[in-house]
């Protein structure tokens, strides 16, 4: 009895080691799976890092090149700043030699306006007042002091040229002019008729006043003879063209002068 006992217990015994043997096996069979799926996920997310770095890597290796380009056109850049700076100091320096020659010039042509000016107020003062009254413009320009004008030269140049030209017309033809004369305290109009700056005729209407002129250091002197007004008139009427009655008028002249 006591030895079926024990075979059945031995059976019973054998009967539960299998079992818990496969039991076993199982839960490390499972536990191996689940490290493998980890392991499966880990190998992915490398993966995928290591696609990501890839072309995060191709990305910054682009920015770069961008860069080294731009660094290297900066780098020509600055090198032609280099050598345009390098210009421009040497013209820079011929500037500024060029500069005080011409200071020098300007000077120079200075003293020569303020010279010209000078002799052109004198001749201004012998001019007849038609002439003067056309150029007032340019002459009021001319400086009273020389040395303390806010004009430039060649303003001061321009209004000599310009004053130098009227005066040059009006000299080579024949000007007409209603002017105003004083005649024993009383003004009367006459009309003058000027040959240049060589002589000048006047007149009035009724042939009362009447006289001729010419330049002198002075200025402009008028000698009264109104025996030739009827002249006078004559030849201002031929020159307006007020007649067709053309002929040679005699008047008197001083050649002295």
């Amino acid at each position: 009895m006591n030895q079926l006992n024990a075979f059945f217990k031995k059976a019973a015994l054998l009967s539960i080691v299998p079992t818990l043997v496969v039991g076993t096996y199982a839960a490390g069979l499972e536990e191996n799976f689940d490290m493998l799926d980890q392991w499966v996920e880990v190998e992915k997310t490398i993966s995928k890092e290591k696609y990501d770095w890839e072309v995060d890597k191709q990305g910054l290796l682009d920015v770069i090149k961008v860069y080294e380009q731009e660094l290297e056109m900066l780098d020509e850049k600055i090198k032609e700043a280099e050598e345009f700076t390098s210009a421009a100091d040497s013209k820079k320096s011929g500037l500024l030699e060029d500069q005080d020659s011409l200071r020098g010039v300007e000077a120079k042509l200075e003293a020569i306006v303020a010279e010209q000016e000078s002799l052109l107020k004198k001749i201004i003062a012998r001019l007849p007042i038609p002439l003067r009254d056309e150029i007032a413009p340019l002459t009021r320009r001319i400086p009273q002091d020389p040395a303390d004008t806010t004009l430039s030269v060649s303003q001061r140049l321009q209004s000599i040229v310009g004053i130098l030209t009227q005066v040059d017309k009006f000299n080579a033809t024949v000007e007409v002019a209603p002017e105003q004369r004083e005649f024993e305290g009383s003004l009367v109009q006459v009309t003058a008729i000027y040959f240049g700056l060589g002589a000048a005729y006047y007149s009035d209407k009724s042939g009362k006043h009447a006289g001729y002129g010419q330049a002198s250091e002075a200025g402009w002197e008028w000698v009264s003879d109104t025996t030739i007004a009827d002249k006078v008139l004559k030849l201002i009427t031929m020159y307006e063209g007020n007649t067709t009655d053309i002929e040679f008028v005699p008047l008197p002249v001083n050649l002295n002068k």
